[in-house]
């Protein structure tokens, strides 16, 4: 959104969404620190996240505020969000593992990474998610309609604006099924399928882990990503 650099000291604008306009003002700030306050609604009209833009993440403003209107609970209200941040993390689709547990801070906020970008989930609803080349999109979650899936859904839309290209394809395998039970009289029979997952919502299921590998590899070599998650 370039047009923000136009606007004076304390002037106003709307950013229309699909789920409905964003009101934002602009600040001067001190020693010419400029930056732009934005208020997502809730579905009712609340106010259910407030956002600070530096004139550094202008660019992305538009696609920022339009996933976290897409995303905003039906109502807002004063209380915390009912999230956990370790919850968050394990539910979003732009990690590179699950597998590795949950780096926790001292002040309860949870962080990970993803190529060119990483983010932060603190439990009283503040959100960042920051490039590698400094670019900050970040957000105060009001509400506590905000769980954990919304809120990782607005991590990864903040992830996805701000990584490397190919890092939006980042790809997982399951394991065979395994054994299980069929049925009281037939017995126990062995399941080798597996399943390939992207965090572009790319899936797929197959007969065996090695045709989900295959399969996985080829998506990310159509996407431009050689790497294996």
């Amino acid at each position: 959104m370039p047009g923000l650099l136009l606007l004076a000291d304390r002037e106003t604008t709307e950013h229309l969404t699909p789920h409905g306009p964003v009101r934002m003002r602009k600040y001067a700030g001190a020693r010419g620190r400029e930056f732009v306050r934005a208020a997502v609604p809730a579905r009712s009209g609340e106010r259910a996240a407030l956002v600070t833009l530096r004139p550094a993440a202008y660019g992305f403003a538009g696609a920022w505020l339009a996933a976290l209107a897409a995303h905003a609970p039906d109502a807002a209200d004063h209380r915390r969000p009912d999230m956990a941040p370790g919850s968050v993390r394990l539910v979003a689709r732009m990690t590179r593992t699950h597998a590795n547990g949950v780096p926790r801070q001292s002040d309860g906020s949870v962080g990970w990474s993803v190529p060119g970008a990483s983010a932060r989930v603190w439990p009283d609803g503040r959100i960042t998610v920051t490039s590698d080349v400094g670019v900050e999109l970040s957000a105060r979650l009001e509400g506590a309609q905000w769980d954990d899936w919304r809120v990782a859904g607005v991590v990864d839309a903040g992830l996805r604006l701000l990584c490397v290209p190919g890092a939006r394809h980042l790809t997982r395998t399951s394991g065979p099924q395994g054994w299980a039970q069929s049925s009281l009289w037939a017995g126990r029979s062995y399941d080798a399928s597996a399943s390939a997952t992207c965090t572009c919502g790319w899936r797929g299921t197959y007969g065996s882990r090695l045709a989900a590998l295959a399969a996985a590899a080829e998506h990310r070599g159509n996407s431009g990503l050689t790497e294996a998650d």
